[in-house]
């Protein structure tokens, strides 16, 4: 199996501000550790058995030095295009020639870049030629699929689509924020890149990422980067039904309700025993735009102890996020707010469904913009809501709505609700575990 990683400089997929291993390293790691544990322990059912990575960029400084040629990670961008090409072909030949990168029961990350931003101009990162033949020769190996032909033009017999376990993209992404603080310890980026040309970049990266897959009729997925190492492990060796939960963040800000969002985030941790989640809270660029704005006072209002440190592990400081906020005009911000919402919807289109916590009376426009796309979208929608009387438009987008049973009253405390929301949500996931249109794998521990 070969998952194809992609994202942007600074976007922490091998390394973190201060050098700690990034999201693909802990994968690798983590992966690798509970694979061999529930071998041992007779549980493990994926085919996949081992899991590496292949950092394009290193591989293609090494075939530098071989080569002769003085090149290092500060000045290879300036190389000209035609070297940079064949440095490129020359790292993928070796990597498509790796006899391991063809073992059934190992899972090869290459972790590369779809394009670089440098200076001005889009720079490719990825050699069409040899995916070509990656994809070719992955297809030849794979089981024959059957004689039905999925799609068909005047005299063409379009080559039928790699299967999910064969081959993927997924790009790794993060708030520009994080993403700027890893890029300033960096000789090769520091100080070069103003956030709006991130904001760009990384959805340059997406896109880019999104074209090559659907040219191969692969699955292309976002990973947020602190997401737990979970839901790409998953994504490579199971076959779960996948959620995107959905909850009023904003509003139970504004209304000091930070323990509902630690019960939302939990939530989702339940889901997950069962089901890929993809979380909207994971990437924090409208969080760190909103802390910049916070007084000291109104930080302490708004957190629980849990998330303030939460916070500080991906700030550094208040005075690092609030330096950083006042360097954003208007139109950055703008752009921020944008980038949120088409990411969320994305989100949401590599879903198989919506699940919604929504624990408050007070109308939230991103929730029900997801709801619709979600239900537009031809996925099934479940939400948890702790009143009887429901707005008629989220009862109309929701496939299922948890609230209160008839012998049950309204919670009308906090404590109620959240008492409530509780016993709602173990009824989401009863629920979804119950569909027979659903197959989870089996439970993580």
């Amino acid at each position: 199996m070969i998952v194809i990683a992609t994202g942007i400089s600074g976007g922490g997929k091998l390394s973190e501000a201060g050098g700690g291993p990034g999201h693909i390293v802990r994968l690798i790691e983590e992966g690798n550790r509970r694979i061999a544990q529930e071998q041992r322990e007779g549980r493990w059912t994926s085919p996949i058995k081992r899991l590496r990575y292949l950092d394009m960029g290193t591989l293609m400084l090494q075939r530098a030095v071989d080569l002769g040629l003085v090149v290092r990670t500060e000045t290879i961008l300036d190389m000209a295009p035609e070297a940079l090409q064949e440095l490129r072909a020359i790292a993928f030949t070796e990597v498509v020639n790796d006899p391991a990168l063809w073992d059934p029961d190992l899972c090869t990350i290459l972790v590369t870049h779809a394009c670089f931003w440098w200076k001005g101009h889009l720079i490719p990162g990825l050699d069409t030629h040899y995916l070509k033949l990656l994809f070719d020769e992955t297809r030849r190996r794979m089981p024959p699929p059957d004689e039905t032909v999925q799609e068909t033009l005047p005299g063409l017999r379009l080559a039928p689509p790699v299967r999910p376990e064969g081959i993927f993209y997924a790009t790794v992404v993060d708030s520009v924020y994080a993403i700027q603080r890893r890029l300033e310890e960096t000789d090769q980026w520091k100080g070069r890149l103003e956030t709006s040309e991130l904001i760009a970049w990384q959805e340059q990266e997406v896109f880019i990422s999104k074209m090559f897959a659907a040219y191969e009729r692969v699955p292309h997925y976002l990973i947020a980067h602190d997401e737990p190492v979970q839901t790409l492990f998953d994504l490579i060796c199971f076959k779960r039904p996948k959620i995107y939960i959905g909850y009023p963040i904003t509003n139970l800000r504004r209304e000091g309700n930070a323990q509902l969002i630690e019960m939302a985030r939990e939530f989702g941790q339940r889901l997950r025993r069962h089901f890929v989640v993809f979380d909207p809270l994971s990437v924090k660029d409208e969080e760190a735009a909103t802390i910049a704005r916070m007084s000291q006072e109104e930080f302490e209002r708004s957190f629980s102890d849990e998330q303030k440190a939460e916070i500080m592990s991906w700030a550094g400081s208040l005075d690092m996020v609030r330096a950083w906020g006042r360097r954003l005009d208007d139109h950055t911000r703008l752009q921020l707010g944008r980038a949120t919402v088409v990411r969320d919807l994305r989100l949401i289109d590599q879903s198989d469904m919506n699940v919604v916590f929504y624990p408050t009376s007070q109308m939230s426009f991103g929730v029900l913009a997801e709801m619709i796309h979600a239900h537009t979208t031809g996925k099934k929608v479940y939400i948890v809501y702790p009143y009887k009387s429901i707005s008629p438009f989220l009862e109309y987008y929701a496939s299922g709505v948890f609230n209160p049973r008839r012998d049950e009253a309204d919670p009308q405390t906090p404590a109620e609700i959240v008492a409530f929301v509780r016993r709602a949500s173990d009824r989401v996931v009863d629920a979804l575990l119950a569909d027979p249109t659903l197959t989870p794998a089996p439970a993580s521990r």
